[in-house]
This record gives structure tokens, C-alpha cells and sequence, in this order.
């Protein structure tokens, strides 16, 4: 890989302060609500922000930098797809309600800065480490290390709204449990099939991302995929 000390362009720059005062505002807002920390949302949030504010620091694009903000732009945009497509719709105020909450923070963790940070990635993968096929795994680390998270923290006695986990399809408390299909039950807490094929699904939409974001850089590059 050549050229990976080169300095940031102005927009570049902009960009990676934009993601950590977008960040620095959305959890701000969210001080009044301690057990928000724990949820995908901010944590991946968080994630982005920090490898952003290490680039600047460092300034540079170091491969394993490169490697980690790929992870964070794959687990980033998993934040913004589940919001949209399962939690906006089921959020009591509707889903422009379910992005204004706490002040606009929700705004900014669920579009903003998944847009700003899957931006950075790509303009940063033109002068990236080369990204192959098995770089895809990767991706799955963090979303697997947030799930065992969850599990201690349920294990330990902690409830989200009473549920076992911050999300209703990680909620294995509810009817349709690990393995079960209660359609029956779907509401806020349960999506009425078992944590096992939620987490599963997830996985699958975990790699699905990130051989799509690969796909994307290796046609921005024109270059052809790598073992």
C-alpha cells in the first residue's frame, strides 16, 4: 500500500470533525438517560467517532485503521437499517417521531452520521490497504462482541423497559424465546421469532453490508477482487 501518511484533504478533514461534533451532540443530549449507552446505536456510533478522532490525531491511514473503520462503516449502517426498517415503524410516535426523539440525537445516530461515515470510508478507500474477501469476517466481530455484551448484562439482572436485551428481536424473554414463532406476540417487546434467527438474519445482513461496501470500493478503484 502506497502513500498511506498522506495528509487528509480540507473536505476530509471537515468530514471526520463533522462525525465527532455530530457524535459529541447526540450523546450530550442523551446524559438524561444513562442505560442509552448500552444500546448498538450509540455504541457504534461511538466506535466511528473514536477511529475518526484517531486518524486526526495520527493523520494518517494507517491499514489497521483502514481495517477498523471498515468494520465501523459495516456496523454503522447495520444501525441505520434496523432503525429504519424495524424500529421507526414500531416507535409510538410514528418514525419522524422516532427520528426527532431526545432532542434530534436519534436524527443524528440513525442518518447522519451512518451518511457522513460510510462517506469517509469510501473517499478514504482510494488511497485505502486493498480490501478482500476475507476482510468480510471482520465485519461480523463487532455486532457478535456487542450480542455477548448484552447477554452478560441480562445475565447480570439489568432490563431494558423489562426486557432481556435493549432490542424486542434480542429479547429472549419473550414468548417465541430462542428458538420459537409466536407471531401472535409480536409488539415493542417482540418480534414474535426466536433471538437465534434474529441473530442469525443479522449476521447475514452483517456480511451482506460489508461485501457490499467492498463491491463498491473495488468499483470506485476498478479493481479486481483479492483472495
Amino acid at each position: 500500500m502506497t502513500n498511506q501518511a498522506q495528509r487528509f484533504s480540507p473536505l476530509s478533514r471537515l468530514r471526520k470533525i463533522l462525525i465527532l461534533l455530530v457524535t459529541l451532540y447526540a450523546m450530550l443530549a442523551m446524559l438524561h438517560w444513562p442505560i442509552g449507552y448500552t444500546f448498538f446505536t450509540q455504541l457504534s456510533n461511538l466506535y466511528a467517532a473514536a477511529i475518526v478522532a484517531c486518524q486526526l490525531l495520527l493523520r494518517r491511514r494507517g491499514k489497521t485503521l483502514f481495517l477498523l473503520k471498515y468494520t465501523a462503516a459495516v456496523s454503522i449502517t447495520l444501525t441505520f437499517l434496523v432503525f429504519l426498517c424495524v424500529l421507526a415503524p414500531i416507535h409510538p410516535r410514528g418514525i419522524l417521531g422516532a427520528y426527532l426523539q431526545d432532542h434530534g440525537s436519534s436524527l443524528c445516530m440513525h442518518l447522519i452520521n451512518p451518511i457522513l461515515t460510510v462517506w469517509d470510508f469510501l473517499d478514504d478507500a482510494r488511497s485505502g490497504c486493498p480490501l478482500t474477501r476475507r476482510h468480510i469476517f471482520l465485519a461480523v466481530l463487532p455486532p457478535l462482541g456487542y450480542f455477548v455484551f448484552i447477554l452478560i448484562l441480562g445475565r447480570c439482572g439489568l432490563r431494558w423497559a423489562g426486557m432481556t436485551a435493549p432490542y424486542p428481536f434480542l429479547n429472549y424473554a419473550a414468548p417465541a424465546g430462542w428458538f420459537g414463532f409466536r407471531p401472535d406476540t409480536i409488539d415493542r417487546t417482540t418480534l414474535g421469532v426466536g433471538v437465534f434467527y434474529t441473530v442469525l438474519a443479522m449476521l447475514g445482513i452483517v456480511l451482506l453490508i460489508g461485501w457490499l461496501l467492498q463491491f463498491a470500493v473495488h468499483r470506485m478503484k476498478k479493481v479486481p477482487y483479492s483472495e
